[in-house]
């Protein structure tokens, strides 16, 4: 495979003799002025060549005059976004998905999807739900057909079950409850089980369980009761509220589900970010 065969090259490093023997990550971190974790993960990323070869293991020791480049696909490495594995095996892998970050792209969305990211760390993964673009937190992925077929029929028969963390406008006359009904616009039947966990002057922290799953239905439900997730650019007017939020105040707090290979039920959380933990400290004063 040949360096022009690469339409865009970012770096391209010669390894002089103090470099000798040094690891590959080491090296690209001293010419690049990285620090030593990103140059590992530019590394198991798949992006780096040495000698027109490809190599992932940052170990790698080198030679002098080893030549060292490093691809540009299009995505500032810089700015490639951290995906956090919080559970791995043959056969599921759980991800805390940060803001931003499509889950699979599909069609012709723009944006970098999670699934990009963790091909570049040569990790092969099926979708078996997805998460809005603006909604962080906890999502699962299958490694295998089997795994991924398993897992998308528990959550076609309603077996998966899911927590959200939302903090929404207003305040809801019942501490808990259910919201459930035809969604408008699809006339999908929807049902989500909510608690309220803390109230605050003009707002709520609301844990919620939907027990189906319509696209945007957390979203849709409570914009239909009048109580839309705070800084949803879609169903909630900022207009009509003193409450500002640079995105959708909703966290896929936690998940449970029956693991296909190991025939017993697992869960797996993922902490709450400090965008949403310094709302609810703003919200509290």
């Amino acid at each position: 495979m040949k360096y022009e065969e690469y339409h865009l090259i970012q770096n391209i490093f010669i390894v002089t003799p103090e470099m000798a023997e040094k690891r590959l990550d080491y090296v690209i971190a001293l010419f690049s002025d990285l620090p030593r974790h990103k140059a590992r993960q530019i590394v198991e990323q798949g992006i780096v060549l040495v000698n027109n070869i490809r190599v992932t293991f940052p170990s790698k020791k080198l030679k002098k005059g080893d030549r060292i480049a490093i691809i540009d696909t299009g995505l500032q490495i810089k700015n490639l976004p951290e995906v956090k594995i919080l559970w791995e095996d043959d056969y599921v892998m759980i991800v805390n998905k940060p803001v931003g970050l499509l889950t699979e792209k599909i069609g012709s969305e723009k944006g970098i999807a999670v699934t990009e990211i963790l091909a570049r760390k040569n990790k092969k993964v099926y979708p078996v739900h997805r998460l809005d673009r603006e909604t962080s937190g906890v999502i699962i992925f299958a490694k295998t057909i089997m795994a991924r077929d398993f897992l998308v029929e528990e959550f076609r028969a309603a077996k998966v079950n899911k927590t959200y963390i939302g903090i929404v406008e207003g305040i809801l006359k019942n501490k808990k409850g259910v919201l459930k009904g035809r969604i408008e616009k699809s006339g999908e039947y929807a049902e989500t089980h909510y608690q309220v966990i803390k109230f605050f002057k003009n707002a709520m922290m609301v844990r919620l369980m939907p027990k189906t799953g319509r696209t945007h239905q957390l979203r849709l439900q409570l914009a239909q009761i009048g109580h839309p997730i705070i800084g949803d650019k879609r169903y909630y007017n900022i207009k009509k509220t003193r409450i500002l939020f640079n995105r959708q105040a909703l966290h896929a707090w936690k998940v449970s589900f029956f693991h296909p290979q190991i025939k017993r039920w697992v869960t797996f959380s993922a902490p709450i970010p400090e965008d949403i933990k310094k709302l609810i400290k703003n919200l509290e004063y």
